[in-house]
């Protein structure tokens, strides 16, 4: 009686209504939706740019025990990393340009990061010829890496900079600070400082880059090919549930879904598809559907329906009709938009909502 959630949740829908903390493991191909369950973020001060990030994957998270992974966010975070999670994030490619490492062995986990993050300027040497990949990374050189990875992207606006004691007038990284807090990027640790010379946390990383993903304006995608995406996501995976069309609904899935929703997704197809089962879903009225935000690479939209649904087995046998808001968070990637995310609040209570999820 499982299989009746997930006529409720639909395919784009499964779990989202409690996954609104996710983590990522440690390969691709070993993936499952409990790896994205980071349980150190949950009261964290930075759990939802930091949730959003791994649903993403642009971080991952640690593996603590069996389908148990934690994203240690006070953690300090090494040069090698935050240049890896930049490129990454930009889906950067290499350009064979730039300056080689000695201290880089041939066998460190990143080399090819570091590399292309040197190819596009984004990183500099700590000495000649050497990048320190294992040092952490300060606060100011966060702030640097930042605005040369996104100074093509982001109006950068150092008039309206916050003025900290603890950065002297002709300290290296005082220009990149000053536009780095005055597009709000990042603040200081208090009303007056920076935290000049402090290690980076992987929080403060997290959300740096979060803000930066975010301000990027100057090649916004199109509000109606991002509505198009979000309808044809739930649309067109109502035959394939019907029809119990596991194959169609992979493909579905590679279609329209990256990052968290991929993962989980893909699940469902295996979960929800069992033989004896006769299942039906369709919106009752057009769907209401807005752009809530956008970026050049992010976007989030809306969408607000009624939903018919019906589902039978052997020993079941349920008909309604209820109310459907989702929230699709989405990525460009490879130059495609697709959902990383969706968040719905479905009209049930305590309930009702323990029961759908029992399987009752």
């Amino acid at each position: 009686m499982k299989k009746l959630a997930s006529i409720l949740l639909s395919g784009a829908v499964i779990m989202s209504s409690f996954a609104s903390f996710q983590t990522a493991s440690a390969a691709e191909s070993e993936r499952t939706s409990d790896s994205y369950m980071l349980t150190d973020i949950w009261e964290h001060w930075a759990s939802e740019e930091l949730d959003d990030l791994v649903n993403a994957d642009i971080f991952k998270g640690f593996p603590i025990g069996e389908d148990e992974y934690v994203f240690k966010p006070n953690n300090s975070m090494t040069r090698a990393e935050f240049a890896a999670i930049i490129v990454r994030a930009l889906e950067l490619k290499p350009t064979g340009e730039g300056e080689t490492f000695t201290d880089i062995p041939a066998n460190h986990s990143l080399k090819n990061e570091i590399a292309i993050a040197s190819d596009h300027g984004i990183i500099f040497g700590v000495d000649t010829g050497k990048f320190a990949p294992n040092e952490p990374v300060l606060r100011e050189q966060m702030a640097a890496i930042i605005v040369r990875a996104f100074e093509g992207t982001i109006d950068f606006n150092s008039s309206s900079a916050k003025a900290f004691s603890d950065v002297p007038a002709e300290y290296w990284a005082k220009d990149d600070i000053a536009k780095a807090s005055g597009t709000e990027i990042v603040k200081g640790i208090n009303d007056t400082q920076f935290g000049l010379n402090k290690k980076a946390t992987r929080a403060e990383a997290g959300v740096m880059l979060h803000r930066a993903l975010q301000k990027e304006q100057s090649t916004l995608p199109n509000e109606d090919e991002l509505k198009t995406i979000a309808a044809q996501s739930e649309t067109a995976s109502f035959p394939l549930f019907e029809a119990n069309d596991i194959d169609g609904l992979l493909a579905h899935n590679e279609t329209y879904f990256t990052g968290y929703q991929k993962v989980s997704s893909d699940e469902l197809v295996t979960w929800s598809n069992e033989g004896g089962v006769s299942q039906t879903i369709s919106f009752l009225n057009e769907p209401v559907i807005k752009v809530e935000k956008r970026s050049n690479r992010y976007a989030q939209v809306s969408l607000t329906a009624d939903i018919n649904i019906s589902f039978e087995d052997d020993t079941t046998s349920f008909k309604t009709t209820m109310p459907y808001d989702a929230t699709y968070y989405m990525k460009k990637i490879d130059g495609k938009w697709k959902i990383y995310h969706t968040d719905v609040a479905l009209d049930l209570d305590e309930e009702e909502m323990e029961q759908l999820l029992a399987g009752e």
